[in-house]
């Protein structure tokens, strides 16, 4: 109100052209400041709303002074919005698949995991039971045969996971896991050699590993492995003669070691073997 009894003896001879101001006499009536505060104040109210709904376009068209329009900047192909949006997809994925430390601190690291699996389509089995726990009824909550509160007496045994793309954001909820021994997470085209050397260190008690259809590991993801001082079976299908190496000599180092080499399933290598067979005939 300050500001606008500052403004009121600019402003008053535009709001009414037709008075004559004297500087002796009172200017204005009640009325006519009345008038005249009311005016004031939607035009700042207007000014207000202009700059809230022009922020957007002053963000896209900058001061003259700062070249061209943001906007131009920018390059809105169709290929550059499909790569945008599958980097804001593998963000989403990563996010989502945190580890929540509040999660585990109300449910404990095995029953914390055993919701992380079952909730995205794997299965976990507990240590003392045979069957595996699994999502299969959509109809209802995927909770319904996993508890709902801390138990130590649940122990998370075995993981089943095939075809979930874990990234190296959801390995970290799988430590803390002291008596888990078999692992599947195969088809799984993100797991590179930072998660399996997480693996390494993370899950010391596995004796059970099938990384098989996973093109990103390579050699130095084998060699990582050498921390599972417990582990009896690995199974991948790598045909590439380095990861082959890698593995014999993973079973040098580790005792008891059994590598499984699996062939590849892949169609196009084996359209492109038959497409060499006909030729040489």
């Amino acid at each position: 109100m300050n500001s606008l009894r500052k403004i009121i003896p600019q402003c008053s001879k535009q709001a009414f052209p037709w008075k004559r101001f004297y500087s002796n006499s009172k200017d204005l009536s009640k009325d006519e400041n009345k008038i005249l505060y009311e005016k004031l104040l939607n035009k700042n109210y207007n000014n207000e709303k202009h700059t809230e709904a022009s922020s957007f376009t002053k963000w896209l068209t900058p001061h003259y002074k700062f070249g061209p329009p943001r906007i131009m900047n920018y390059d809105w192909s169709i290929k550059s919005i499909h790569s945008w949006y599958k980097r804001k997809r593998v963000e989403f994925h990563k996010y989502n698949q945190r580890y929540v430390t509040e999660r585990v601190k109300s449910l404990g690291s095995d029953i914390a995991v055993a919701h992380f699996i079952v909730y995205r389509g794997g299965a976990i089995r507990f240590r003392g039971q045979e069957d595996f726990i699994r999502w299969n009824n959509k109809k209802e909550e995927y909770h319904v045969n996993l508890p709902l509160t801390y138990d130590p007496n649940y122990f998370v045994e075995a993981i089943d996971a095939p075809d979930l793309m874990f990234y190296y954001e959801g390995l970290e909820n799988f430590k803390n896991l002291f008596k888990l021994k078999w692992l599947c997470i195969r088809n799984n085209p993100v797991l590179d050699n930072w998660c399996l050397d997480y693996i390494g260190h993370a899950i010391p008690s596995l004796e059970y590993l099938d990384i098989s259809n996973c093109p990103q590991v390579t050699a130095g993801g084998i060699a990582a492995l050498q921390k599972l001082t417990k582990l009896k079976t690995l199974v991948i299908n790598n045909n590439n003669i380095e990861v082959q190496m890698a593995c014999f000599a993973l079973e040098d180092i580790i005792p008891g070691l059994f590598v499984v080499i699996q062939e590849s399933n892949d169609v196009k290598l084996q359209t492109k073997k038959e497409n060499l067979d006909v030729n040489e005939v």
